[in-house]
């Protein structure tokens, strides 16, 4: 007998701790890690002449450290920087040799603001949440890679950077606060981002030809480019609930 009412008094005791309940005023302190996308795509094509492969690498990751004020029982509201690196890297191969090789890396930082709104409940070991975000910032980016023409007539050797990036996203997305305590959670989401840049490069392009009578021809490109992206975003975090000063 006594084991069970030790058993049902401590059973209470720990769904009282893990039980969450918020209220207006108070603060929400966390962040999260997430990916934004992973993709390795082969690409075979054969010819009466060759067969060739090209491989794709795709990665993106970003760290988002966030501060939040609750304006009702549901609904929290803060600002949120983040720190963003993405890399592709593309690589074709025919008869045992690359002939194309392309490797991108770029990086921004921005600072934004979010929208959360938690689902309510009558126990919030788990609590269901849906966000909205927009930020904007600065960014730069590198690139460069060779490609051989098809008879191996010349290749073509590029440099390029760019620095001073405008970088802009915004996203939805939906998850799951799982409490490890009152006042602590591990979050769990997955979501859509839309992100957009606009850029400057500068940089160097050389076609070396293989016949050494054939002068090579070196361009210095001089550009502006816009690029959109839609994106698959899963992530996990780790948030921390202060109540109001009183």
């Amino acid at each position: 007998m006594l084991r069970k009412l030790s058993f049902a008094v401590a059973s209470l005791l720990m769904t009282t701790m893990l039980t969450a309940q918020f209220k207006k005023g108070d603060r929400m302190l966390g962040a999260s890690v997430g990916t934004i996308f992973f993709n390795n795509d082969n690409t075979d094509v054969s010819t009466s002449i060759a067969t060739s492969t090209n491989s794709s690498d795709n990665f993106g990751i970003s760290f988002n450290p966030a501060i939040g004020w609750f304006i009702n029982d549901n609904i929290a509201i803060g600002i949120m920087p983040a720190i963003a690196y993405n890399k592709e890297k593309i690589i074709g191969e025919s008869g045992g040799s690359t002939y194309l090789k392309d490797e991108s890396n770029s990086f921004n930082f921005t600072v934004g603001g979010f929208a959360r709104y938690y689902f309510s409940g009558d126990n919030l070991k788990t609590a269901f949440f849906c966000q909205y975000d927009l930020a904007a910032g600065l960014g730069g980016s590198k690139t460069e890679g060779f490609q051989y023409e098809t008879n191996g007539v010349y290749v073509d050797r590029y440099s390029q950077k760019s620095s001073g990036d405008f970088v802009a996203n915004t996203g939805l997305s939906i998850g799951l606060s799982k409490f490890l305590a009152s006042k602590t959670a591990l979050d769990f989401y997955v979501g859509y981002k839309l992100s957009y840049s606009k850029s400057h490069p500068k940089g160097t392009f050389l076609r070396d030809y293989s016949d050494p009578t054939t002068g090579d021809v070196t361009q210095k490109p001089d550009y502006e480019q816009k690029f959109i992206g839609h994106h698959f975003v899963f992530g996990v975090g780790f948030q921390i609930f202060l109540e109001k000063k009183k």
